[in-house]
């Protein structure tokens, strides 16, 4: 589908390609005039019925399709859900890129792994700075995330004014620059804000966030209370965080060792940014842990969502290089769990408790806070920005919809909000904001070199080995006549015990192959005909139909 190419100096058009009904795969189009930016450009984590798969990244066809209309990228802030799936876009348009001085370098770092045959523009962009990019003028706001560098957008457009806010909390005593920008935020409110787009992750949550700063005291306590070696998962973006767990080692005179490489590169990257301040002689090398006593160490790391790989899970069932989890040790799990990832973490916990670490892993122990403003936060947000039209972005559907409560709850009208999916095509006058039309997106999976659409035969076929298993048989045959017994190979849905099984299922594959040889069948129609036959027959004796796979080799 492509843009209708008649001009309306009045209409401006939205259309989000991710980032609604579920959390992550940011990217949203804003077009007028002819002209187009795009805002983040994310990546999704796979869910559970998707085996193998790395993540999900947007369906760029429509970009594809516009690309001559594409002005520029913006982005509000260095998280993957919000940056990860720009080296895959840069390889469809070439086109400057807009961002804080953080989020550019972690975008450059994310390049370097997917390298491209030509160098991108980036233009650093600092809060309360103001760009012009075609007919849209963008000024960079301030807000609080759990990530250094956030930043909402103020967009000018021929239709009026409209407010991206990222990802954002109002935090009043941050731990690393200024709060929220909530003066700049209420000046575009007395000027008349048309359309509010609204952070919903948070929006179920009833009071304030809390602060950042309140888990520094926190890590005290339990620094204190530690007699072994300290380890503490948190998420390699939350720079915030890494600089507390340093602060805190460095006062109880405790060395600190990095494991885990996205860890490792985010630290570097902040480090030569002046985005952290690591004491001298504080971070030591992995290899010299030994040289320390366990009370003088913290081990970093990643494994917040008991990710398989992650150095957290290494630690916990004994794989990782160089440490193991060991009585004593403490264990601080600094983030809350994304929804999916309960029964991963949980399995982390117990494996860690039944060692004999003591685990401080969830919200009851005050060692987390979102980086994501809760219902009052989104209530101030609305009512110092006073839109005439509400959009909620950044959530499940359930988020969405309390958003939307939210501002009802504001005198906003309902006709005037809209909960959005992605795909729907948004129009914004002055005086309506609509849903005109809607474009079918593709979910596109990316599985190590491999890029497809999440509903191919790739992952049917892995849901269907995970589920039910595999049938293999392979029959060798010469001049009508088999020259051996099929060789019969089963996975994952009878035991290798169950002999009777397989033996039956060798023999009716023995049986029909030489019924069809005897009438002098071709290959192909054999194949076909065991694969049906097959199918019935398995699934009479074992309730599965599992992916069968069959081969006739003439010699």
């Amino acid at each position: 589908m492509k843009e209708n190419n008649t001009k309306d100096l009045n209409k401006v058009t939205i259309l989000p390609l991710g980032g609604l009904g579920a959390i992550g795969k940011n990217i949203t189009l804003f077009s007028q005039n002819d002209e187009m930016i795009i805002v983040d450009c994310g990546i999704m984590f796979p869910r559970e019925e998707m085996p193998g798969i790395d993540y999900i990244i947007p369906d760029f066809t429509y970009i594809r399709q516009n690309k001559s209309k594409v002005k520029a990228i913006v982005v509000t802030h260095g998280h993957e859900d919000h940056i990860g799936a720009i080296a895959f876009l840069l390889q469809e348009i070439r086109v400057p890129i807009y961002a804080t001085k953080l989020t550019i370098g972690l975008i450059q770092s994310r390049l370097e792994e997917k390298p491209l045959h030509y160098t991108p523009q980036f233009i650093e962009v600092v809060p309360r700075e103001v760009v012009t990019i075609g007919s849209f003028i963008i000024e960079f706001i301030n807000v609080n995330h759990s990530i250094i560098g956030g930043v909402a957008l103020a967009i000018q457009t021929i239709a009026g004014t409209i407010i991206h806010t990222g990802d954002f909390k109002i935090d009043f005593s941050p731990v690393e620059g200024e709060m929220t920008d909530l003066y700049k935020f209420a000046h575009y409110g007395e000027k008349g804000v048309l359309l509010l787009l609204s952070d919903s992750t948070n929006a179920e949550r009833e009071g304030f966030t809390k602060s950042e700063s309140t888990i520094l005291d926190r890590f005290s306590d339990i620094f204190s209370d530690s007699k072994g070696r300290i380890i503490v998962a948190s998420f390699a973006s939350n720079l915030e965080r890494i600089q507390q767990v340093f602060d805190t080692a460095q006062k109880f005179n405790r060395k600190v060792v990095i494991s885990g490489l996205s860890m490792q590169k985010n630290i570097e990257i902040a480090n030569k940014l002046g985005f952290l301040d690591i004491k001298e002689d504080l971070v030591i090398k992995i290899e010299d842990a030994g040289k320390f006593p366990n009370k003088k160490l913290v081990v970093m790391g990643t494994g917040t969502q008991g990710e398989p790989m992650s150095a957290l899970a290494r630690m916990a069932f004994g794989t990782h290089r160089h440490f193991t989890v060991e009585k004593g040790d403490t264990v601080i799990i600094t983030a809350s769990v994304i929804p999916g990832n309960e029964r991963m973490v949980t399995n982390i916990v117990n494996s860690l408790m039944e060692i004999g670490a003591d685990v401080y892993y969830d919200k009851a122990e005050n060692i987390h806070v979102s980086g994501h403003g809760a219902s009052k936060e989104l209530k101030m947000m609305i009512a110092i920005t006073k839109p005439k039209f509400f959009m909620p972005i950044h959530g499940e559907y359930k988020q969405l919809k309390r958003h939307a409560q939210i501002a009802e709850s504001l005198n906003i009208k309902a006709s005037h909000i809209i909960i959005a999916k992605n795909g729907d095509v948004l129009e914004l006058t002055k005086k309506t904001f609509k849903r005109v039309s809607k474009i079918p997106l593709l979910e596109m999976y990316v599985d190590g070199a491999e890029i497809g659409d999440i509903a191919s035969d790739v992952i049917k076929e892995r849901h269907l080995m995970s589920t039910d298993g595999v049938f293999y048989a392979s029959m060798v045959i010469s001049q009508g006549m088999l020259l051996s017994r099929p060789e019969v190979v089963t996975r994952g849905f009878i035991s290798s015990e169950n002999t009777k099984i397989h033996n039956l299922l060798q023999k009716d594959v023995e049986e029909k192959l030489g019924r069809m040889l005897r009438e002098r069948k071709p290959a192909e129609e054999i194949e076909d005909f065991l694969k049906k036959s097959l199918k019935n027959y398995i699934y009479k004796l074992t309730r599965r139909n599992p992916i069968i796979v069959l081969k006739v080799i003439e010699v």
